[in-house]
């Protein structure tokens, strides 16, 4: 399977762009700008998405569940389904491979205030 750049949905957002690339339900892979936080408050929590981030250029406070994570270049962040998180950046350039695929119904934005 050859997926083009030009086949890729571009997708602006508050905090960056994502670049959608269809696979199958079964796995999703995107390749994300963010260029401020992510959520701007609280924390994001996916109910049935695996994700796997991998940073491409930048850097950035990962947190997941309790723990902080700095990361950078070639850096990985694996988040489980049910595992709230957020990214702190002023600049990050990273893929993220889903299974399955990321939808929206499946997502939560947690306000932690």
């Amino acid at each position: 399977m050859h997926i083009p750049a030009n086949a890729a949905r571009e997708i602006p957002t508050p905090d960056g762009t994502i670049w959608k690339y269809s696979v199958n339900d079964a796995v999703g892979i995107s390749y994300q700008t963010l260029t401020a936080d992510t959520p701007a408050t609280g924390r994001h929590l996916n109910r049935e998405v695996h994700e796997i981030y991998f940073i491409i250029e930048g850097n950035a406070t990962f947190t997941v569940g309790d723990e902080e994570h700095e990361v950078g270049e070639r850096d990985i962040v694996v988040v489980e389904p049910l595992a709230a998180h957020s990214i702190k950046t002023t600049g990050l350039t990273y893929m993220t491979i889903t299974r399955p695929d990321w939808h929206y119904e499946q997502y939560e934005l947690i306000d932690d205030e």
